[in-house]
């Protein structure tokens, strides 16, 4: 898995993640998208989190 850019540190806490939530909503909403396919990409989204999670988990394992 690729490292963050270091000297770009994102914002942190809550409300950052609730203001970028909202800002891919307008953003998708404003683009054109359907809501089903806001829910394609959200699903999406935690497939990609939960992948990463499961990868994490086995190089866990792995250090061991």
């Amino acid at each position: 898995m690729s490292q963050p850019n270091a000297s770009i540190a994102p914002p942190q806490g809550p409300r950052a993640l609730r203001i970028l939530a909202k800002s891919v909503f307008r953003e998708l909403k404003s683009s054109g998208y359907s809501r089903s396919d806001m829910v394609a990409f959200a699903t999406e989204m935690l497939s990609l989190v939960s992948s990463d999670l499961r990868e994490e988990g086995v190089e866990d394992i792995a250090a061991e």
